[in-house]
């Protein structure tokens, strides 16, 4: 969806900011995963699943949304929730 400058202007509440929730407990789950297998098995780092698990983030790294969104088969809207707070 391409939007005029107004329209993004009037969706994006300045006094918000845009944070991710992760979706990954739930997908690990489905998959019988622990975070130690989940790291052996993408080459993401132990620490960074951790803290994708634990709490809300102000932004992303891409290779490790890379590696989890191809690992998992899906898509980033699957992988993270987005919501202004």
């Amino acid at each position: 969806m391409i939007w005029e400058t107004s329209e993004a202007e009037e969706w994006i509440d300045k006094e918000k900011e845009l944070y991710f929730y992760s979706n990954l407990e739930a997908l690990m789950a489905e998959k019988g995963l622990s975070i130690a297998e989940l790291s052996e098995r993408t080459g993401v780092a132990q620490s960074t699943i951790r803290s994708l698990i634990r709490g809300r983030l102000k932004r992303l790294d891409s290779i490790s949304t890379g590696k989890l969104a191809q690992f998992f088969q899906c898509k980033l809207d699957e992988l993270y929730v987005m919501k202004w707070e």
